[in-house]
């Protein structure tokens, strides 16, 4: 492992080595919603505002697969990084092999499924009749993103793990920009609608999967991967779904809540979901500071948390609440005070443009809020503490969100009074966290 591309975790200015490791992230991040929102916006433009609403109908059941391989991913981070921490290199080998084929055997797994069970996916969003066939279309040509999408989340796990976030971003850009050129082809010359944007994704990702793990083929030391011998230890397998599980069913769940949020959406009728999609297009941009330190909280914490350094535990977390709170509210903010033009590039319909501004000023604003809610939670996995932050955020997050849509937007009936149960089961959920991760952080100082 050669010395530039890792990050001291233990030691150093804190400040510095969280922003090496995150920048690298927030560049991933913003490329990737910048080639996302290019497919939304071909679609848009190009396409009409039924692809639109089609393909921006399907996106929290595509969000609900895609975050549960991020989640389940995290075990796979957060064991190789306390192994790194404790010195335990001799183990590391094993970790490796065992994420790389859970990722393999899951995505196949998951593939399978989507695929059969998209029709039911989209009667249970409440998809209008005028666009289903068309989500319908998207959706299955999406799931075939499944298995590469799972292989480089791992691979990407295991280097981060080690503080290497530049090369996966390095991949994810090439093959982001790929993905654009893609979708101008497949839409504007062979005029192939959502079905050209699936597959345009499907190439991109596999590309992406399989120069991320060629590089772990020719890295050298503890985290090289020799493909044939991609077979999963029981005893690690079990380490790392012990974390990576609950992690996933968090992302799972939040997804789940977003497809009820969305069904209720669809009632609105398909120029809602369309204003819906491309707030959605622009929210992501908030996002990007939402998930990197998140995600730099649990890999810091891992590597301190094995060699037991607790007073650089509390710190990690106090860095990572402000860093990531002052800068989604500075977006948040320019989203929602600019949304009309933003939206604007995205499509020329008023009254999509009208639908849109609603989520931007009472979801994306709010943003932040999520962003404490997975630093808190981020710094407890690190610790090794995943399965009661999950029970946790089933229970603040979903349990709040249905009772919000059953009890309070069942009477208004407002597209305004639906959003406003983001903010609201952020807020509360982000208290009760912090309020555990106190209490396991006594008890391991202790």
């Amino acid at each position: 492992m050669t010395k530039e591309k890792n990050i001291d975790m233990l030691h150093g200015t804190l400040w510095k080595n969280l922003f090496r490791y995150a920048f690298p992230l927030m560049i991933s991040n913003a490329l990737i919603i910048f080639f996302h929102s290019a497919d939304t916006i071909i679609v848009g433009k190009f396409a009409g505002q039924r692809e639109l609403a089609a393909v921006g109908s399907t996106s929290p059941v595509g969000i609900f697969f895609t975050w549960g391989f991020s989640g389940l991913s995290v075990g796979a981070d957060v064991l190789v990084s306390q192994m790194i921490g404790a010195g335990k290199s001799d183990d590391i080998q094993k970790a490796v092999h065992t994420s790389i084929a859970i990722a393999l055997y899951g995505g196949i797994l998951m593939t399978l499924l989507g695929i059969s069970c998209t029709p039911l996916f989209m009667r249970m969003l409440s998809t209008p009749e005028d666009i289903f066939s068309l989500s319908t279309l998207y959706l299955r040509i999406y799931f075939l993103t499944l298995l590469p999408v799972s292989l480089f989340d791992f691979a990407a796990a295991v280097l981060r793990s080690k503080g290497d976030t530049k090369r996966p971003t390095l991949y994810l850009s090439v093959t982001g920009l790929l993905n654009v050129f893609l979708n101008l082809i497949f839409v504007t010359v062979f005029h192939w609608g959502v079905a050209g944007v699936a597959i345009a994704t499907v190439i991109s990702q596999m590309l992406a999967a399989i120069r991320i793990l060629w590089t772990l083929t020719k890295e050298e030391g503890s985290l090289h991967l020799n493909l044939r011998k991609i077979n999963p230890d029981p005893s690690v397998a079990m380490q790392i779904l012990k974390i990576g599980i609950p992690s996933a069913l968090q992302n799972m769940l939040f997804s789940f809540s977003n497809m009820v949020v969305q069904s209720s959406i669809n009632s609105f009728g398909s120029v809602a979901v369309a204003g819906n999609a491309a707030a959605l297009a622009i929210e992501d941009y908030v996002y990007v500071f939402v998930d990197s330190f998140p995600k730099a909280a649990i890999t810091f914490t891992g590597q301190n948390y094995g060699a037991k350094n607790f007073d650089n535990i509390k710190k990690i977390l106090i860095h990572c609440i402000l860093i990531t709170m002052i800068g989604s509210v500075l977006i948040g903010y320019i989203c929602a005070s600019y949304g009309h033009h933003l939206l604007y590039l995205f499509t020329n319909e008023q009254t999509v443009i009208e639908a849109g501004i609603y989520r931007l000023r009472y979801v994306t604003f709010f943003l932040f809020l999520n962003g404490i809610l997975d630093v808190i939670v981020g710094s407890m996995r690190g610790m090794g503490y995943s399965t009661i932050p999950t029970a946790i955020t089933m229970i603040g997050i979903v349990g709040i969100r249905l009772s919000y849509i059953f009890l309070v937007f069942a009477k208004t009936g407002t597209l305004q009074s639906l959003y406003l149960c983001f903010p609201i089961s952020w807020l509360i959920t982000s208290v009760i966290q912090l309020s555990l991760w106190h209490h396991i952080y006594t008890t391991q100082k202790t």
